[in-house]
């Protein structure tokens, strides 16, 4: 429970013992929230239709109907309700028939506590939001992911040969894909006792069997091309922009985790303009080309004309995904990073730095947060900080790096 608020949470088996063994894992937080069970999709189907359901935790498998089919049916007629899939670790196949409809992936047996952490962390995002626009991004499968890198990828492995740190250097030139990758690797199914942010780390524990298929399923980069022609917005110079804040904002932290975790903020940190381009195309255009004519920056012409930035949209699709919490929160907060309220040097400071100097190298923009960093203390960093932004943007070439 979270602000008076009592979450209501669907719970679906075929099995009447499955039910009971979720019952009984849940029973120490049932005064957090508002549990309800149905024995089979029917059943399910009818509650969610009758009463008003927050969330929905269902079977991978069940005798009548598979939980993927439950959920993709939910998906179109309740596209902002929650939908958890509980799988088993070894069910592979069916967890990439799970991933496009599933916003979240558990292990069985149920582990109460991490559910209720999901849950809590999902809602807490979803305030960013408001109702119409989350249905929205409740309701997309899979980002748009740019031309050039999926043909590139496709070609590549279909080399036998190929080494995981290429297929890592290449799904690192993309967001969506990135990602989707980072998300397979995170769901609790796969039973890692550590957080895995590095996309090489990624590619060589998912096998290239799984990147394959993964990247199968961001097949949407058509409906990208048609976009970016009719919006007049580069999504190649976006992925661009994105990949040199990465390099610079690795290179901020001293610490070898918190470096790679930043770089993977930084590549995703520009993620909510995919979503608002294919979501709302035509109120994204209205606040794109109004910070074309003002030079105002994007979040707040976002801000006023759409109700919500791109750094919250990428940020709660982000925390749906699973992704994990630092680099979600790194994402909603890389254009104020006061907000996250830090006390010393950490991941929203370094990406949101980042970015600031990639637009003041290339279009000579002000960095903004240089109160934020006197007050974290390392402003005088800030001359090295630069340098380091120099050296990258001289190794990587860039057409059109500010968004």
């Amino acid at each position: 429970m979270r602000g008076g608020i009592l979450r209501r949470i669907l719970f679906v088996a075929e099995e009447l013992r499955g039910l009971n063994a979720h019952r009984d894992r849940m029973q120490k937080h049932a005064s957090r929230m508002d549990m309800m069970f149905a024995l089979g999709s029917a059943a399910a189907l009818e509650t969610v239709r009758k009463a008003s359901i927050d969330a929905i935790v269902c079977d991978m498998h069940m005798r009548t109907s598979d939980g993927p089919q439950l959920l993709g049916t939910l998906k179109e007629d309740y596209p902002d309700l929650v939908r958890i899939t509980l799988a088993n670790p070894a069910e592979m196949d069916s967890i990439f028939a799970a991933l496009p409809i599933s916003h979240q992936i558990l292990s069985k047996p149920l582990d109460a506590d991490a559910l209720c952490n999901v849950i809590e962390r999902t809602f807490r995002l979803r305030e960013l939001l408001t109702d119409s626009l989350r249905k929205r991004i409740g309701s997309v499968e899979q980002l748009p992911s740019v031309p050039a890198v999926y043909q590139e990828l496709m070609g590549a492995m279909a080399h036998s040969d190929i080494s995981a740190q290429k297929v890592a250097r290449i799904i690192e030139k993309d967001a969506a894909m990135a990602a989707k990758t980072l998300q397979l690797v995170n769901s609790t199914c796969f039973g890692l006792k550590r957080t895995i942010t590095s996309i090489d780390q990624a590619v060589a524990h998912l096998g290239m069997d799984l990147i394959k298929n993964l990247s199968l399923t961001v097949h949407v980069f058509a409906a990208l091309e048609r976009t970016s022609l009719r919006l007049g917005f580069s999504f190649d110079a976006e992925q661009e922009h994105s990949v040199l804040t990465a390099r610079i904002a690795r290179r901020l932290l001293s610490n070898r985790r918190q470096a790679q975790d930043a770089f993977t903020a930084a590549l995703l940190h520009d993620i909510g303009n995919l979503v608002l381009a294919v979501c709302i195309p035509e109120k994204f255009k209205k606040a794109f080309l109004t910070c074309q004519t003002t030079g105002r920056p994007s979040h707040e012409v976002e801000g006023e004309l759409l109700g919500v930035t791109h750094a919250e949209v990428g940020a709660y699709l982000l925390g749906l995904w699973g992704l994990p919490f630092p680099i979600v929160e790194a994402v909603a907060y890389h254009h104020n990073p006061t907000s996250a309220l830090e006390r010393s040097f950490d991941l929203p400071t370094a990406v949101s730095l980042a970015n600031a100097l990639v637009e003041e190298a290339i279009a000579g923009k002000p960095i903004a947060i240089l109160d934020h960093l006197e007050s974290l203390q390392v402003l005088d960093k800030l001359p090295r900080w630069r340098a380091i932004a120099m050296e990258e943007l001289g190794q990587i070439s860039i057409k059109v790096a500010v968004p």
